[in-house]
């Protein structure tokens, strides 16, 4: 070691311990402060509704249209249009098809021949069985003659009492064939009327399944060929109805002739006045249900068998008033307050945007809506009871199915 540097001042290499600590200290400090203070601010804005981790999941509805004949609704159901006189065509002797006039949509008539089988067989063992009548009618005229010399002998003495029972006989055995004849001549004419085939009910062809050519047969003849037991089905429009299956815990709520309107499908917009004509008198074990059918009063064309329709049952003790404006109902569940104000929240593209609204009084769990709204508007269905507070605008989950 150089002894020259034995008196060099080392002093100001020394490392200062005690400021480096101290200053991370303040830093750990001044983080923990902020970081408790984001989180406070946290919670109070999340409390009072603005921020949340996740957008709040909901479930929505429509606000509703209600006439003043839906208002006094208390039951509804859902069923089909069938008709009450409808009859199938069926031959009453198996055949082939000569003749037909039946299209799918042509009415008819009561009586009309709408087809004819082949009968060409038939009618020529009637007139096989005619020609065998009248050739033992004439010989059954000669019997007669010989059975009365007969008996004009036997009165002079001139004959024996044998040989007039032999004549009285032999006009009796004629007289029998005769009759024979006649009833198979009968039997033949029956078969060949029964291959002509005419409408039983007025009405409208619905089903055509046989055509020109084709095999059919009686009902429970076993269906010789393609057409089967029934070839056609005719249907009385007139006596189109509603059949619905009603559950048996509200068949009580149900009296005959009780008024309601029936809807169809098709058309949910034009609504036809009705009234419950029966309650059949039998329950549906599995189902639990009781069938009743709904007597369409002012059915139009636009009516048709087998078409989908639901059925409004009206409180028979309420006055309708049909001139009455219809009423915007919302449930009672989506009435929310936002900055002092009731309304609901609309939804719209993932957004629920609060809306203010007049209310009127409310019915059971509806409540009416008297400006505001016109109808049809989605909201959110249960915002009450949601346990969420809501902002005029905010993102939101709509919960699926």
């Amino acid at each position: 070691m150089d002894p020259v540097n034995k008196s060099a001042d080392l002093s100001a290499l020394r490392i200062e311990r005690e400021s480096g600590p101290r200053g991370r200290r303040l830093l750990y400090s001044a983080l923990a402060t902020l970081c408790v203070a984001l989180v406070a601010v946290f919670f109070i804005t999340r409390s009072r509704g603005g921020m949340a981790l996740r957008a709040p999941e909901v479930t929505t509805t429509r606000a509703a249209l209600v006439t003043p004949t839906q208002a006094s609704t208390i039951l509804t159901a859902s069923g089909y249009v069938v008709a009450r006189s409808k009859a199938e065509i069926s031959p009453k002797t198996v055949g082939r098809i000569a003749w037909i006039n039946l299209e799918e949509g042509q009415r008819v008539k009561k009586g009309e021949l709408v087809a004819r089988l082949e009968a060409q067989e038939l009618e020529a063992q009637r007139r096989s069985s005619q020609a065998q009548r009248d050739q033992t009618l004439a010989q059954l005229q000669n019997a007669r003659r010989d059975r009365g010399r007969a008996r004009q002998m036997l009165d002079e003495k001139i004959g024996t009492e044998q040989a007039f029972d032999t004549a009285d006989a032999q006009v009796k055995a004629f007289e029998a064939q005769v009759a024979s004849f006649e009833a198979q001549a009968r039997y033949y004419e029956e078969q060949i009327r029964n291959a002509e085939i005419h409408a039983p009910i007025d009405g409208v062809v619905t089903v055509k399944k046989a055509f020109l050519g084709e095999t059919v047969a009686p009902q429970g003849f076993g269906g010789a060929g393609s057409a089967g037991a029934t070839f056609a089905v005719i249907v009385d429009l007139s006596s189109l109805e509603m059949e619905a299956d009603i559950n048996e815990q509200n068949v009580g709520k149900l009296v005959l002739g009780q008024p309601a309107e029936v809807a169809l499908d098709a058309y949910p917009n034009k609504p036809y006045k009705a009234r419950l004509r029966q309650i059949v008198p039998t329950a549906d074990r599995q189902k639990g249900s009781v069938k009743v059918k709904i007597e369409i009063v002012d059915k139009d064309v636009k009516v048709l068998p087998e078409m989908s329709c639901r059925v409004v049952f009206l409180n028979p003790k309420a006055k309708v008033d049909e001139t009455a404006k219809a009423k915007v109902m919302v449930p009672s569940a989506s009435v929310v307050g936002v900055g002092g104000e009731k309304g609901v929240l609309l939804v719209a593209n993932e957004k629920a945007t609060f809306k203010p609204l007049a209310f009127g009084p409310a019915a059971g769990t509806q409540v009416e809506v008297t400006s505001g709204l016109s109808g049809g508007e989605e909201i959110v269905a249960d915002a009450a009871s949601a346990g969420h507070s809501w902002r005029a605008e905010q993102k939101i989950r709509t919960k699926k199915d």
